[in-house]
């Protein structure tokens, strides 16, 4: 017997766009929700553009297996907005819906009529998800900004990188973090609905999100302890680094030692004299002597395969990893075990192994996660417009003739 996913029955319209947003709803979506991405062919996701190009082939804007990869499971309608048959058809497809979620400059939606007191006038019920840059309020609720912004502001790119270096920006690290709080918050107002029948406004502003991530470093700098750019090091754990091993490619290993018996058991596996000058060395010790005893584990590393250097240091209890390429991804026995990747034939790119989320769940039917490849721009606007909404043969074919619907985009 076929049993409901979580979220089955739940509407959401995603007026979205880039990575935060759309892998929030990807996760609802991959639960059982109807998740409407609404594009429009005047300015479709530009998510669709990242790590492609028309080099792609034609339609190379569905074909970007990162945007893929941020759209599984959902069916997608374009409409312009800005346009007053457009929104009013947006406004008609927000009357069934159970959730509205937006991340664009604060305000857009207020100056296209979709802001929250006029989603709830003719929806009570509806719960309005925001992501804006910095808020919607206070004095930089008029910035914009993407991952790189908010990592900068947040603090996290202050500790990334070398000690002698300026700071670096951890690469879209922002992006998936803001898509779980703001699925959290989703969930919490799900079911304050349920108790309450009544919806509410959420906001959930992508620069604090990383502010509250980063507040260990704001903690230490408030009892003294500037924050440091440590590069592959950790106060609290020495010796700690990336090492170069002696494969033919060029492969690396991590390793980070705990506390002093994880130091005695790594200078018995290395076996080298130079690093018995260290052994009594505590935490401090090994601290202050790192630079000495990275370049002694380096020549150690070099002179074994990745795969040897890690099956002895975990059997000695040590934490420690080969680093992966994304070419080994797929075939890494550990996540192909775990059957982390799953098969989808998109119509246009073929069939492609896609990550699964990382959650196990023991429930049957959410042991599958993805449903269906992403959509190619505008695939169910027939389905949705014509099917779900009423819209009229001559009506959808005056909708296509004013642009106000499409499936290509009118610049590319």
């Amino acid at each position: 017997m076929n049993q409901p996913l979580p979220f089955a029955g739940i509407r959401v319209i995603e007026f979205a766009h880039f990575w935060s947003v759309p892998y929030g709803t990807m996760y609802l979506a991959s639960q059982g929700a109807d998740v409407i991405k609404v594009e429009s062919v005047q300015r479709p996701d530009v998510w669709r553009a990242n790590h492609t190009a028309p080099i792609l082939g034609d339609r190379w804007m569905d074909r970007g297996l990162l945007w893929q990869a941020t759209n599984l499971d959902k069916r997608d309608i374009t409409l312009d907005a800005s346009n007053d048959q457009g929104r009013a058809l947006l406004k008609q497809l927000c009357e069934g819906a159970d959730i509205f979620i937006e991340n664009y400059a604060s305000h857009v939606v207020e100056k296209q009529g979709l802001g929250y007191e006029d989603l709830k006038a003719i929806n009570p019920g509806i719960i309005m998800v925001r992501a804006p840059s910095f808020g919607n309020e206070g004095p930089w609720k008029s910035y914009v900004g993407w991952g790189d912004v908010f990592e900068q502001v947040s603090g996290f790119a202050t500790v990334t990188g070398y000690p002698d270096s300026r700071p670096q920006t951890p690469g879209g690290y922002m992006d998936p973090i803001v898509a779980m709080h703001l699925t959290t918050a989703i969930i919490a107002a799900l079911e304050y609905r349920d108790r309450t029948g009544e919806g509410q406004l959420i906001e959930v502003p992508q620069s604090e999100v990383g502010m509250a991530m980063a507040g260990a470093i704001l903690i230490a700098d408030q009892f003294g302890y500037p924050p440091e750019r440590p590069g592959n090091r950790a106060p609290g754990y020495a010796p700690q680094g990336v090492y170069r091993t002696g494969d033919a490619e060029k492969t690396y290993i991590a390793l980070s030692i705990r506390d002093d018996q994880e130091w005695q058991s790594l200078i018995a596996m290395v076996g080298m004299p130079t690093l018995d000058a260290f052994a009594a060395s505590g935490l401090k010790e090994r601290h202050e002597h790192h630079d000495e005893i990275d370049a002694i584990i380096l020549a150690w590393t070099l002179a074994h395969p990745a795969n040897d250097l890690l099956s002895r240091l975990q059997s000695a209890g040590i934490p420690a990893s080969r680093l992966l390429k994304p070419v080994d991804y797929n075939i890494e026995p550990q996540l192909v075990d775990r059957e982390y990747y799953q098969e989808l034939d998109h119509p246009l790119s073929g069939p492609r192994l896609f990550p699964t989320f990382p959650m196990h769940f023991s429930y049957e039917a959410t042991r599958k996660v993805h449903s269906r490849p992403a959509p190619t721009l505008g695939q169910h606007n027939e389905e949705i417009l014509r099917g779900e909404l009423g819209v009229t043969e001559a009506k959808y074919a005056d909708l296509i003739a004013s642009n106000v619907i499409g499936t290509e985009p009118l610049q590319s």
